[in-house]
């Protein structure tokens, strides 16, 4: 468990670079793809409220929670999980932590806030799919060209 805390302190400017660049990756294809396939933007921020109870005047605190897993959450699970497992950050190890974050939110997030299991399928679930993909394969590519600059 040090040995990952130690990777996570030395590692903080990196995994939040990858983060930030994952996040913004994600927040173009949730804004822009999502509406020319789906026809209007996705709305993590309102399913992170109703899974807190909260209503939707809380919007802003649902997007803070959002952008803070981009660009914290997701990027410390993603070092926790590669460094345990002995796997290289890469675009494919990335997307394959999409797939799992994908998972997550389909399989349990969305059933918990009030949603149907993988957001009630075809073009929603394939496009949050397509996001979560986006996201984790920018956050392993971006992790590993930070990490090649610095040796």
């Amino acid at each position: 468990m040090s040995r990952i805390l130690t990777i996570l302190l030395r590692e903080r400017r990196n995994w939040l670079l990858a983060g930030l660049g994952a996040t913004i990756v994600l927040t173009v294809f949730m804004e822009g793809v999502a509406r020319l396939v789906l026809g209007g933007p996705m709305k993590p921020a309102a399913m992170i409220c109703a899974l807190l109870g909260l209503d939707q005047s809380y919007l802003w605190l649902g997007e803070i929670a959002h952008y803070a897993t981009g660009l914290i959450a997701f990027p410390v699970g993603f070092i926790l999980v590669t460094t345990i497992l002995d796997l290289r950050p890469t675009l494919s190890t990335g997307a394959l932590w999409g797939v799992v974050l994908w998972l997550v939110a389909g399989l349990v997030l969305a059933p918990l806030s009030g949603g149907a299991i993988f957001f009630g399928g075809g073009r929603m679930m394939l496009a949050s799919l397509v996001a979560h993909l986006a996201y984790g394969g920018t956050l392993g590519h971006l992790y590993q060209r930070v990490q090649k600059t610095r040796l």
